[in-house]
């Protein structure tokens, strides 16, 4: 059961606000965060920019049609083997603010033999003489990341991208060749990834006289406090059923034994739709995954209403949000933006997109009372010295579900980065990865990476660990070395110094 407001509250604000079970939304106060599915007086709102699914292509195509390598906003390009490097602008994804060159973004990588992702799955790569080196790590190290002032080569050039990314996809192997390959899927969030404030994103006193919210044959349209729906920029606006809220269908803690299992979160997960995965032992919740020298962790992938997990390795929880990101064609229609029916458990509210069907589907929903939208707990930047350091974040999450989302932040460089593609950038964020490395004499000997990084969350409390200084690589590069117990060690040719951090929350 929910309650909904669309009107004045407790302190007398416009709002539209969504609480769980019997909570009276009127009366609760905004402290009490684990209350609220929704609430306009939000000002940090966490909305997707776009997510682009790299669809194969035959021949080189550029984005929009018409355009080429001087004005596109993406440009894919077949590659070797069998694949192709995708090359973004920032306005591919016209709902990021101007002011966010360097964005909240990921890739979410997906096996091509079973279609399984493996973003949070930590694997063994072992390299140097007789593979006496290691390195145990998460999916996202092979993606430079999202850059400013990049300079990129393309198959017969190079070129610029001010602000951008680039990913590649190898979508099969030549014959004799073993290693797996993966297929990766852009996600751009309308946050900053770097020490950029998140337009306005600071509370902001209501104004007498103002309207906070417009319901019309044109839409749905509420302003956050101290904005007036009618003028409201796309930042100050809560909600508009122009660009919809994220919405999340599932949410779960669940044991993650040996084996196959699976969670049914009770409604079919659509195409396109994306999961954040947090897999870890203990009551600690680490992510990106559990930095260790032993392969952790599990694949993960949707059919019908299940999620489903299969683990090779130790038993271990997941944590989980599902997204649902509407793939389709909008309906057409005549139903009403503001719409209420029993589901056969539940009263439900809805708001639709104006002119959808009887019948809408997630193109058209953009709240739905049964499914809570995501709120951010905490945000901000840090700074970040070289050695095993700990940075320490307090927030209020009572009542709540936490996740974290962050990306690690880097000065420029002109060395290689991990895409052979991008040959130098002025400043680059990534999404993090934890990389264990390790060099085998008699046993093995490890240390965490200088590029690995991982949050610790507890309901309360996050806890950021880096390792700047620390090489990324260590191995024997021949059998003199060996014998003589020479140790090559590579370094991250562009350390990060810094994290843009999100502390995300559904009431639990």
């Amino acid at each position: 059961m929910t309650a909904v407001l669309f009107g004045f509250d407790y302190a007398g604000v416009q709002s539209l606000k969504i609480t769980k079970g019997t909570i009276d939304p009127v009366t609760e106060p905004d402290s009490n965060v684990g209350s609220f599915l929704f609430n306009s007086k939000w000002a940090a709102d966490y909305k997707l920019s776009g997510i682009d699914m790299m669809d194969q292509v035959g021949a080189s195509t550029f984005w929009p049609a018409g355009t080429g390598l001087t004005n596109y906003t993406k440009y894919s390009e077949l590659t070797y083997p069998a694949g192709q490097t995708s090359y973004f602008r920032k306005a591919h994804f016209p709902t990021l603010p101007f002011e966010y060159d360097l964005p909240l973004c990921e890739v979410k990588s997906r096996r091509i033999s079973n279609g399984r992702f493996i973003g949070s799955l930590v694997s063994e790569v072992l390299a140097g003489y007789e593979n006496r080196g290691g390195n145990w790590r998460t999916a996202g190290r092979e993606w430079a990341g999202w850059g400013k002032g990049m300079t990129v080569a393309y198959n017969s050039t190079t070129g610029s991208i001010s602000s951008g990314s680039v990913v590649t996809n190898y979508f099969s192997q030549p014959a004799g060749v073993t290693n797996e390959v993966f297929y990766n899927n852009l996600v751009v969030w309308r946050l900053p990834g770097d020490e950029t404030a998140v337009l306005d994103g600071a509370p902001v006193a209501p104004v007498s006289g103002q309207h906070a919210i417009e319901i019309d044959s044109a839409g749905v349209r509420i302003a956050k406090p101290g904005f007036d729906a009618r003028t409201a920029t796309p930042t100050q606006m809560a909600l508009d059923t122009a660009r919809h809220p994220t919405k999340v269908i599932g949410a779960a803690d669940v044991a993650c034994p040996a084996g196959v299992s699976y969670y049914d979160i009770g409604v079919t997960i659509p195409a396109g739709a994306v999961a954040d995965v947090h897999f870890y032992q203990g009551s600690v919740i680490l992510y990106p995954a559990n930095p260790v020298a032993t392969p952790f962790g599990a694949e993960y992938w949707f059919d019908g209403s299940r999620i489903y997990f299969n683990n090779t390795f130790a038993a271990c929880r997941a944590r989980f949000i599902v997204y649902a990101i509407g793939t389709d064609a909008p309906t057409s229609g005549a139903n009403d933006v503001l719409r209420q029916f029993n589901d056969g458990s539940q009263e439900v509210f809805q708001i639709l997109r104006p002119g959808a069907a009887a019948n809408p589907n997630w193109a058209d929903i953009v709240i739905d009372s049964r499914w809570p939208c995501i709120q951010i707990l905490a945000q901000g930047f840090i700074g970040v010295g070289a050695g095993d350091l700990t940075h320490v974040v307090d927030f209020n999450g009572n009542g709540c579900f936490p996740m974290v989302k962050y990306m690690t932040v880097h000065g420029a460089s002109g060395a290689t980065t991990p895409s052979p593609y991008v040959l130098s950038y002025s400043k680059l964020v990534r999404q993090p990865f934890t990389n264990v490395i390790g060099s085998y004499k008699v046993g093995w000997t490890y240390q965490q990476g200088g590029d690995s990084t991982y949050c610790e969350l507890s309901a309360n409390q996050a806890r950021f660990r880096t390792f700047v200084g620390n090489p990324i690589r260590r191995f024997y590069a021949g059998p003199s070395d060996f014998t003589n117990d020479i140790i090559t060690y590579r370094y991250d040719p562009s350390p990060l110094y810094g994290i843009r951090y999100f502390i995300l929350g559904i009431p639990a």
